[in-house]
């Protein structure tokens, strides 16, 4: 009887987290952000009430970035707390059967990019007592040659997964007790629409089980939707659904009555649904006052120019940035600013909206803060409890600065960034490895319309002391070069991207 009272204190008094992460919604794909007022240039009319209601009830941060504009970089960094080119992972994985030919040769090692002597966010708090699950999308690498073993997912640091895009879903011989294969994960040629039933399923029946046995938990649920390309449901196109006759102009000149609008917005509208069946999960166990629950996404909405290709109505990834230039897989805010909003009731604000400067890799030594479980070494973020719990607000220079590699991304030219990027203020600076294409913007919220000024669209160099750009640019380059090209081979010339030449953002 005593230990089960002990066991039960310190489940009480140690927080679970449930960490919900969409797949490419951008910055304006979310009500709460200001999609449906037509004066934030989002570009679209979004309906996501649970969200909106979500937001309200915590706190929403608007100057949230991934580590990366792309998927697999971008949950390394949620993971470990490092820049993924840190560990190598500079683009997205092969995932298939035989990835390990060609993952090699564009730079990423063929297997999960999780070192074994390199603890992560769930492993450490598995360690602490925490029950752990990973439940979705992985794409945190593939399947290793024939002669070796692969990894699986719960040796990572989970009691229990549940995953497709990964090694499990290449080979069906590592599916076990502990991972099993997310079912209807992909119906070919288009993804299906109920992909992410078994994430919410699974997720709430861990969570049932944890609190069950007085465990704290930390769970994973990494959504599909709305990464292209979504196999609409019957209902998304009954009188009375949202969307039910959007469609935008071009598609309607062009005789379209289902039009990638549609479909987009519809997912988007149907998954804030599958949100709220989980979020309603935690608060009928019982354990609202002491989870941590956040929504974000893995980088910022997919442009057109990278759609499955197939054309019509199913080339549907047609989110927004909101007010930012470029797009996933961009190094404009864009492709890596999206939203971040976390509810705690009686620890995080309620109805608050921060413009604190935080990014994905301060979320490993933040819940590992608030778990109350030590942080052996420091890694690339910070704890920002402090902001968090709105003790500090608006914080708008960092400790550590925010550094990404890659750049690049679809057409057109506006998206096409430099390859380097850093920000630790409001200054943002762009610059390719070669030296090329210095750009710096002043990001701050409240510069948004003073003389003119655009986010990244009026380039600022001339006006910024060049000691702090030297400063800056000279921290990026040393990182750059102590982690080795992207590619075998690679140099800082080959390296660069081109992009737009005297480019200004539309409407200006």
């Amino acid at each position: 009887m005593l230990s089960a009272l002990v066991a039960a204190a310190t489940a009480a008094s140690r927080p679970n987290v449930l960490f919900i992460l969409a797949d490419d919604w951008g910055w304006g794909d979310v009500g709460a952000y200001g999609a449906n007022d037509p004066y934030t240039y989002s570009g679209t009319m979004v309906q996501t009430p649970f969200l909106d209601s979500f937001a309200k009830e915590g706190t929403l941060f608007t100057d949230f970035h991934t580590g990366q504009s792309f998927c697999a970089p971008s949950r390394t960094t949620f993971m470990f707390g490092r820049f993924p080119a840190d560990l190598h992972v500079n683009t997205n994985w092969d995932v298939g059967i035989d990835g390990w030919k060609t993952n090699p040769p564009r730079g990423l090692p063929y297997h999960n990019p999780l070192p074994k002597d390199d603890p992560n966010v769930a492993s450490m708090l598995q360690d602490a007592g925490y029950a752990t699950a990973h439940f979705g999308k992985w794409h945190l690498g593939g399947v290793n040659p024939p002669n070796e073993t692969t990894p699986k997912p719960s040796e990572y640091g989970f009691d229990l997964t549940g995953t497709y895009a990964g090694p499990v879903e290449a080979n069906h011989s590592l599916i076990d007790s502990k991972n099993l294969l997310a079912l209807d994960a992909q119906t070919d040629p288009w993804w299906n629409s109920d992909v992410d039933n078994f994430t919410v399923t699974q997720g709430i029946e861990f969570m049932t089980k944890a609190v069950r046995d007085d465990k704290p938990f930390y769970v994973n649920l990494w959504f599909h939707m709305s990464h292209d390309v979504v196999d609409p449901r019957p209902e998304w196109f009954e009188t009375l659904y949202p969307f039910n006759k959007t469609c935008l102009f071009p598609a309607r000149m062009a005789g379209e009555t289902v039009c990638p609008a549609q479909i987009f917005w519809g997912a988007q509208s149907f998954t804030d649904g599958r949100f709220k069946q989980v979020v309603d999960a935690v608060d009928n166990l019982g354990v609202k006052e002491n989870t941590l629950i956040v929504f974000s996404t893995d980088n910022g909405a997919q442009s057109r120019t990278w759609t499955s290709g197939k054309g019509g109505v199913m080339d549907n990834a047609i989110g927004t940035q909101g007010p930012f230039r470029g797009c996933k897989g961009s190094l404009y805010d864009g492709g890596h600013r999206v939203p971040f909003i976390a509810r705690w009731p009686g620890k995080v604000p309620a109805n608050r909206v921060d413009h604190s400067l935080i990014g994905a890799v301060d979320w490993l030594p933040t819940i590992l803060k608030i778990a109350n479980v030590p942080l052996s070494e420091e890694r690339r973020g910070y704890d920002i409890s402090d902001i968090l719990f709105g003790t500090k607000n608006n914080v708008l220079k960092r400790e550590k600065p925010l550094m990404w590699r890659g750049g690049g991304g679809p057409p057109p030219c506006w998206n096409r960034s430099p390859g380097l990027s850093i920000r630790q203020d409001d200054i943002k600076i762009l610059i390719n490895p070669d030296g090329t294409r210095l750009e710096v913007y002043n990001m701050s919220i409240y510069n948004l319309g003073v003389n003119g000024a655009f986010f990244e669209a009026q380039n600022i160099a001339s006006e910024v002391p060049s000691s702090y750009i030297a400063s800056q640019t000279k921290t990026v380059f040393d990182w750059h070069h102590s982690i080795g090209p992207e590619e075998p081979g690679a140099t800082d010339k080959s390296m660069s991207r081109f992009g737009c030449t005297g480019y200004k953002f539309p409407g200006l």
